[in-house]
């Protein structure tokens, strides 16, 4: 995989998050994946739905 795009956001911008909680769908050339938060804290939206992005572009940040 070397790039994805955001096909839906699971979490509102400002979100707490839980260890585990479905937050966004991204679309492959080959799949689509729902992915899941690494750990707790207040989501942060970079990304937007709809647009494609590079494998290591930042595209939410989790605060703890």
């Amino acid at each position: 995989m070397q790039e994805g795009t955001i096909v839906e956001w699971f979490v509102e911008d400002g979100a707490q998050v839980a260890l585990g909680q479905p937050i966004y769908a991204i679309e492959t050339e080959k799949t689509t994946l729902e992915i899941e938060c690494p750990f707790e804290g207040m989501f942060k939206r970079l990304g937007k739905a709809g647009v494609t992005y590079k494998v290591g572009d930042p595209i939410a940040e989790i605060v703890q």
